[in-house]
């Protein structure tokens, strides 16, 4: 892996429910150079982010409530915005059985790190990605989206902010028994 990746130019969101596992992710990523860091306590906290600040990159838990890193992955992958739907994903969990680990991937995440989580195979990690990425074409300049794309407006947020307070919905057992 190349050691010289560039990440300060390189948006991250970072979904985790543990605030202090949130808390090491960010300054393990800012001992990285990143500077634009984003925080969700949950999949649906993310998928709003991700429809107001469209990261250029995204660290998730598998196991969280209401919106589990599944249900996120899910939702993220079937965006009709194909930037969104491809932003690459890699799964943070202590949950590292094999189906886990699977089912990510079937789910389209681009890698999964069990914690708890080493700086060096983090960082392995994300270069191997943006290097997959440069050569697949996603890259625009450094890496990720260019500066001026508008934020996403209309129907096309709409779906996906629906897609979002339905999950939460549905794993709210107080929003299900208003029902």
């Amino acid at each position: 892996m190349n050691r010289a990746w560039d990440l300060s130019q390189t948006s991250f969101l970072v979904i985790e429910d543990n605030i202090h596992m949130r808390s090491i992710l960010r300054s393990v990523l800012s001992g990285f150079g990143v500077r634009q860091i984003y925080e969700a306590s949950d999949g649906a906290d993310g998928l709003e982010i991700v429809l107001d600040r469209t990261p250029d990159f995204i660290l998730v838990d598998w196991a969280m409530a209401p919106v589990s890193g599944a249900d996120f992955i899910k939702i993220l992958r079937s965006d009709k915005d194909k930037f969104i739907s491809t932003i690459p994903v890699v799964v943070v969990s202590a949950h590292s059985q094999k189906a886990t680990i699977v089912e990510a991937m079937k789910l389209g995440v681009h890698g999964f790190i069990a914690k708890p989580v080493s700086p060096a195979v983090l960082f392995d990690r994300i270069g191997d990605i943006l290097q997959k990425q440069e050569l697949h074409g996603r890259c625009k300049g450094v890496y990720g989206q260019a500066a001026a794309t508008p934020k996403r407006s209309g129907a096309a947020a709409q779906g996906t902010k629906a897609a979002a307070a339905s999950a939460r919905v549905k794993k709210d057992p107080v929003s299900m028994a208003l029902l």
